[in-house]
């Protein structure tokens, strides 16, 4: 569904289905549930048909890499609508240099080629324009991750000792294994507390987005 279809869909959507008997009062015990919004952030509807898209073209936002704190599909869509419109409302979307074409392809690939992502789309209410704004949508939250919050992070080396100790010392105990060297596995562990540092950006950034932004969800 493109932009202006969203707004139109919305204001007609009071809870969570369209329904097709809605257009045919004569047949109103015949509907046919054509889409369902799940959440919106402020006008913005998550529509069931936009997880199937994400689902489709195999997309996460950014968010922790800990298996263990991943989010559900709502959750992490929801997640994504109110980064993008943080940049939205901000501005800051407009003045970030964003080329949509490497998610686009990275997504078509995921869908088994553009030839096939475009007949599926169809059977499931969607068009083109729904491919490419969530293209937009990621590669926006991505360029505003990697320009503005990346160089916010830095690394001592008391991090990267603390990294050792936790990470590689601690879970060993009092294994007869020699640990292996903290030269051995420095850049490893410079990198994993690189990403740790970033996901508390990610995690800041998004809180206080949500603090700016109104987030209604319908189903758990």
């Amino acid at each position: 569904m493109n932009t202006i279809g969203r707004y139109v869909f919305h204001a007609f959507v009071s809870f969570v289905a369209v329904t097709a008997g809605l257009m045919h009062p004569g047949f109103l015990g015949a509907t046919e549930t054509i889409d369902a919004v799940l959440a919106v952030i402020d006008q913005n509807p998550i529509l069931q048909s936009d997880l199937e898209l994400a689902a489709l073209v195999g997309i996460n936002p950014p968010s922790s890499s800990d298996s263990s704190t991943r989010v559900d599909p709502l959750s992490a869509r929801i997640r994504l609508e109110l980064q993008y419109l943080d940049l939205v409302s901000s501005g800051s979307l407009h003045r970030l240099d964003i080329d949509i074409s490497q998610q686009l392809q990275a997504m078509i690939a995921f869908a088994g080629g553009e030839d096939r992502l475009r007949e599926i789309l169809p059977t499931k209410g969607l068009e083109w324009e729904d491919v490419e704004g969530l293209a937009l949508r990621l590669a926006g939250v991505h360029a505003w991750v990697e320009r503005h919050l990346r160089p916010r992070v830095t690394v001592s080396i008391r991090d990267v000792d603390e990294a050792y100790r936790r990470v590689i010392l601690e879970p060993m105990g009092n294994s007869d294994v020699p640990p292996p060297s903290l030269t051995h596995v420095n850049e490893q562990l410079r990198q994993l507390v690189l990403e740790e540092k970033l996901n508390t950006e990610i995690e800041r950034w998004t809180l206080q987005a949500r603090e700016r932004h109104r987030v209604i969800r319908f189903v758990e």
